[in-house]
């Protein structure tokens, strides 16, 4: 049976407490994809760190400038959609044991994926399902067998401090 976790919340560290996961996966031998919707690569300190990993497969589906204005919901939408039809293909032809959605959450939130597009590729995957990010609807918390909730008490960011790289991306 494949196991769904959503990591989510309002605190900063999602993506990196999902990358840890990955991290005892891969060294498990696992086959491994991770999607990172809304995001470049660019300035990525754990896209570097997994690049030359083996059994890790990393693609990202983002453009420079972060959504952030329904001005930007189409093409932002389209883009979306052609990453769904671009993984299906990879996910038919490649044994993945496990699929990283980061930043699967807000891409819901603003309707620029919908739940169908996302569950149209589940069914390749073999043992886990991990998706981060912010806002998930409630009826897709329903769906999920484990939710981590990643919460913000202190945080420089919010005093205005910018982030470092290798802590903070």
């Amino acid at each position: 049976m494949v196991r769904f976790t959503l990591i989510t919340g309002e605190g900063k560290g999602k993506t990196t407490l999902s990358m840890g996961t990955i991290f005892r996966k891969q060294r498990e031998g696992k086959s491994i994809l991770v999607v990172q919707f809304l995001k470049t690569g660019v300035n990525c300190g754990e896209c570097v760190f997994f690049e030359d990993k083996e059994g890790i497969r990393w693609v990202t589906f983002g453009k420079e400038e972060f959504f952030h204005s329904e001005t930007q919901k189409e093409e932002y939408s389209i883009l979306m959609s052609n990453s769904i039809d671009f993984l299906e293909e990879t996910l038919k032809s490649t044994n993945v044991d496990v699929l990283l959605l980061d930043e699967a959450g807000i891409a819901l939130y603003f309707e620029l994926l919908s739940w169908e597009q996302l569950e149209r590729i589940f069914h390749y995957v073999t043992e886990d399902i991990f998706l981060t990010g912010r806002k998930f609807p409630e009826e897709i918390k329903l769906k999920a067998d484990t939710i981590v909730e990643v919460g913000e008490i202190k945080h420089p960011y919010t005093k205005g401090i910018e982030a470092r790289k290798g802590i903070d991306f």
